[in-house]
């Protein structure tokens, strides 16, 4: 009887506070941190990628988290004989299932992870995908749980950095999926953005938010005005300093730079490990523009400083136009049901499993994830859960959960309901995670265990008509497990995440972790979807959107406006269309979107559609027609030729692309890796160059590209663009291409490419630009590095001229130097220079008497002006680099810097060049004469898919194709680049295999050569 007794007072004390609230004295704090995003980055898609880095090989023990146990004051606080609200759930789990008010249907139930170390799973449903994580990696599955991307590292998305703790969200306001993890190196967060719907073949932009302490065990929610993020971070001083962090939403959706925002907890208790919840808006539209983020976090009466049970709730003001003017407040305190939230004395020793043994950590004062918001059309609701000692003893787990009520924005919230739930079974129930459909419904996912029953997950939920206080669903067992877990110190899955499927808002998807044999996977993470009652038919359709415009119109992309659809549950999303076919989607939230990918001088009909989740569609709106203009080409810059840039004075006028993986640099020496790169500039000091080093950061698949300023050559009848360029490494170090753009960057074109080991030394290049003569171009080098980090490319004395040949004018002086780094062979090795009649006026041989490797210089003068051709001849026909030494040779002149270089040929190869005066737009390679009176014509010249060689009746013994660096093509064989075709004396070659570009053809008759250039058109 004195039990009895003691027992109703207690009761009665504890519905003295049940329900009630109280407006906490308002403390408000400015930010306490502003910072900008560290980087940005331009992630491709999963698709695209040659090598998605596998999770394998990347699962850490643990990543670092919270250690040392929770504080508390022994006899302080209440309840203390057990959990007065269990008693209610006791009670109604004893009823059948045909008693129950509400019922579960289940719709998808698969693995996930299947691993070996600690799980921490989160996961969200999108419109066709299931993006999850662990703390090593992600993966992508369909509805139905089959593997569209495979378990990749989270150095996929994010470079070097794999530390873990990833949470997954799905933004159903924007149609984006969200990854973030955290990092040491140094402490923040990083975030990775979905460029579009589809997380397989949309790419991704990449941040990095500096956060000074380690933000450990975050968790990310949505708002209309940011991303928002608490962390269990800086502990002593959660009260003064940034704990709760915004960040730039608009910006990171759209890949710009972003800013964030730090706030600390005024007013917070806490006992040494905490986590706070934001909240989490669901639904179809956003929470309106005047209604501010809010946090919310548990305070335990067994806590010092604390005394009475209770929810702390915070509200953010966010300012991004002077993020030194947002600021913090407590706004409220709501006063509970007693909860003893304390296992074991505060430590992470807590629930038994069969075996015995290390317990499990129930997750302590913890928000579980998520805290979610929805708005309904007569209040505001949130939901959210913590685990409890039910019996006082810590003998028995359960999940104290609530529903938060707001008559209307801005007043203060309610308690609406709050029970403690117990599972039927009898098993400790912890690790929840809870959410509420469009119709009121709750749902919730959970961990059970016991001395008898293995780590397990299963589902409970609620109809919103229900009696109050409790879960009216039969548990439901998404999965069983069967062994221990693998780890000594108890730690279990410390994350488990329920989302709502946008595509009904009715169907709850959970993700826990559970305990299944054999021991190489035993850590494995479940997914199950369910959904609450029979679901109310929604058939009727969205208004009709109105007021639709046209803005912005561009070539290749323009704006849409309209005046928003109303629904019954919620507009989904804009379907819009040209003509009657779907071209893209916009959010349910949206009032305009830019309609990109369109083509140059086209004619469109825009109109659009809205829809529900139910699937019904508006009738369509107005429609706009539209007509997109020519693509022009880019205006401004360089108008005075020649040009050239050597890269003394930094990049001159050359820029950075900012959405690719790496940039160029500067360099006057060697780069920075051994047996790759150059040793110095090809001209000056200075040259640039793309550091490949770092696996996951400088290759593989890494792109870096610089573009040119705008070259103005509508005056020009003839341009050359031409450069020397470095290539040497392993086989496998990627490629280098030169693209051009004559629409202002709109699209890029390939005109000289270049893959794999070129050799030790510099390259000339002349590409003929031809094709944009009249009118204005863009060029850009593309570097992608291969699977290497021997692969540093570098660039050099670029120039574009006014004629046809490298360099444009001939060179001004007759004082010619010619450098040859020997072979191992220097006896194979000789050269000479013959004038326009063939007469050799310049030779030199080498012999044994050379040492191998060695340098000699050659200084050739007296030249008088005219035309002339350097060869350089190799006996053995393997060239003098690479295979046997790194040879190399370079012709230069005092006035005009190089003419040629190379070292990678067969038995020989040729180069024409002149010396003197000539005008601009002159033609380096003239027509030679074979025997006397006899002329060679190239026709067409520039080719496309075909070149004819006439040469007036003479024989032709041998004709060699060469590329514009010298290499030789192989003809006359299928399987050639150029195909040759010879009728009597005239020949063909099929050019249709040829990249665009410069080439030579050398023909030999009769014992005499001649060297013609031509060129590929496309």
């Amino acid at each position: 009887m004195k039990i009895r007794v003691l027992l109703t007072n207690l009761l009665m004390l504890t519905l003295l506070s049940y329900g009630a609230w109280a407006q906490q004295s308002p403390q408000t704090m400015r930010a306490s941190y502003q910072t900008v995003s560290a980087y940005v980055r331009d992630i491709p898609a999963l698709s695209k990628m040659d090598n998605i880095i596998s999770a394998r090989g990347y699962e850490h023990v643990a990543p670092p988290k919270r250690r040392g146990k929770n504080t508390f004051v022994p006899g302080k606080g209440l309840p203390a004989a057990g959990d007065p609200l269990a008693q209610r759930q006791f009670d109604y789990n004893k009823r059948s299932a045909n008693q129950r008010t509400a019922a579960v249907t289940e719709v998808a139930n698969f693995d996930a992870h299947l691993g070996t170390v600690l799980n921490d799973p989160t996961g969200a449903i999108g419109p066709n995908h299931y993006v999850y994580a662990f703390n090593s990696g992600f993966g992508i599955l369909d509805r139905n749980g089959n593997v569209l991307v495979p378990e990749a590292s989270l150095g996929t998305l994010f470079p070097g950095e794999t530390l873990g703790d990833p949470v997954v969200l799905y933004d159903q306001f924007a149609n984006r999926f969200i990854i973030m993890q955290f990092s040491n190196t140094p402490n923040g967060i990083l975030i990775a953005v979905c460029k579009g719907a589809d997380p397989v073949n949309d790419g991704w932009h990449t941040y990095r938010f500096n956060t000074g302490a380690f933000p450990d065990y975050e968790k990310m929610s949505i708002w209309h005005d940011g991303y928002y993020i608490t962390a269990n971070k800086s502990s002593g001083s959660a009260s003064t300093s940034e704990v709760v962090y915004a960040l730039e939403r608009d910006k990171m959706l759209t890949g710009a730079s972003a800013q964030m925002i730090g706030f600390p907890l005024p007013g917070i208790s806490t006992n040494g490990f905490y986590s706070p919840g934001g909240l989490n808006a669901l639904g179809t539209t956003l929470p309106p523009s005047n209604v501010k983020h809010q946090v919310i976090y548990m305070q335990d009466d067994s806590w010092s400083g604390v005394s009475q049970d209770h929810l702390k709730i915070w509200e953010t003001t966010v300012d991004w136009a002077n993020t030194s003017n947002s600021s913090i407040t407590l706004k409220q305190q709501l006063n509970t049901a007693s909860f003893d939230g304390v296992f074991n004395g505060g430590s992470f020793n807590n629930l038994s499993e069969p075996g015995g043994g290390r317990k499990i950590d129930a997750i302590q004062a913890t928000m579980m994830y998520m805290t979610n918001y929805r708005r309904f059309g007569t209040h505001n609701s949130v939901v959210l859960n913590f685990v409890v000692d039910v019996n006082g003893n810590d003998g028995l787990a359960g999940i104290r959960w609530y529903e938060l009520r707001q008559s209307a924005d801005g007043q203060p919230w309610t308690i609406y309901q709050e029970g403690t739930y117990t599972d039927p079974d009898g098993y400790n129930a912890f690790c929840g995670s809870i959410a509420m459909d469009k119709q009121g419904n709750i749902g919730m996912g959970y961990t059970v265990v016991s001395s008898s029953k293995h780590l397990s997950i299963r589902y409970t939920g609620r109809m919103a008509g229900d009696a109050l206080n409790v879960m009216t669903s039969p548990a439901a067992t998404a999965v069983d497990g069967d062994a221990r877990s693998n780890r000594s110190d108890g730690r279990y899955g410390d994350y488990a995440q329920i989302t709502l499927d946008p595509t009904d808002d009715l169907t709850f998807w959970h993700i826990g972790e559970y305990m299944k044999s054999p021991s190489n996977s035993v850590r494995r993470s479940r997914v199950v979807a369910f959904r609450l009652g029979t679901a109310v038919p929604d058939n009727q359709a969205p208004s009709t959107p109105t007021n639709l415009a046209a803005s912005n119109v561009a070539a290749t992309s323009v704006t849409l406006s309209w005046t928003a659809s109303t629904d019954n549950i919620g507009v989904t999303a804009y379907d819009i269309y040209n003509g009657g076919s779907v071209v893209a989607s916009a959010a349910g939230s949206a009032t305009s979107f830019n309609v990109t990918g369109l083509s140059p001088n086209t004619a469109y009909a825009f109109s659009i559609r809205a829809k529900d989740a139910a699937g019904n569609q508006s009738a369509a709106s107005n429609t706009v027609n539209v007509t997109t203009p020519n693509a022009s080409g880019c205006t401004g810059g360089i108008t005075s030729f020649p040009y050239s840039e050597g890269f003394e004075s930094n990049f001159g006028a050359w820029t950075q692309n900012t959405g690719d993986d790496l940039n160029w640099t500067r360099d006057a020496n060697g780069t920075p890796s051994n047996n790759t790169g150059p040793g110095s500039a090809s001209e000056g000091s200075f040259y640039i160059f793309v550091e490949a080093s770092g696996n996951g950061t400088g290759y593989p698949n890494k792109s870096a590209i610089i573009t040119s300023p705008c070259f103005d050559l509508s005056a020009l009848t003839q341009a050359t663009f031409s450069f020397q360029y470095h290539m040497f490494g392993a086989a496998d170090m990627g490629t280098i291409a030169l693209e051009a753009s004559a629409d202002n960057g709109l699209t890029w074109t390939s005109i000289w490419n270049q893959s794999g080991n070129q050799g030790n030394q510099w390259n000339s290049v002349d590409v003929d630009l031809a094709a944009y003569v009249g009118g204005s171009v863009q060029l850009r080098f593309n570097r992608v590095t291969g699977g290497t980090w021997q692969a540093d490319i570098a660039i050099d004395d670029v120039k574009l001229t006014s004629g046809s040949g490298s360099g444009g004018n001939c060179s001004p002086s007759g004082n010619l130097t010619l450098t040859i780094v020997l072979d191992n062979y220097p006896e194979e090795t000789s050269w000479q220079v013959t004038n326009a009649g063939g007469t050799v006026v310049a030779s030199n041989s080498y012999s044994t008497a050379n040492p191998d490797g060695s340098t000699v210089t050659e200084t050739i003068s007296g030249l008088a002006n005219g035309d002339y051709t350097f060869t350089i001849n190799d006996s053995f026909g393997d060239g003098i680099c690479c295979a046997y030494g790194n040879g190399s040779y370079s012709l230069t002149d005092a006035g005009n810097g190089t003419i040629v270089s190379g070292g990678d040929f067969n038995s020989s190869e040729s180069t024409a060049f002149c010396l003197g005066s000539r005008s601009a737009g002159a033609t380096r390679i003239q027509t030679q004469v074979l025997d006397e009176g006899v002329d060679v014509t190239l026709f067409p010249n520039p080719a496309n898919t075909v070149l004819n060689i006439d040469t007036k009746g003479a024989t032709i013994d041998k004709v060699q194709v060469f590329s514009m660096y010298g290499r030789a093509l192989e003809i006359g064989n299928k399987d050639s680049q150029a195909q040759m075709r010879t009728t009597g004396n005239s020949n063909s070659f099929n050019t249709s295999n040829l990249p665009a570009g410069v080439y030579f053809v050398r023909i030999t008759s009769n014992g005499q050569t001649i060297t013609k250039r031509f060129v590929v058109k496309r």
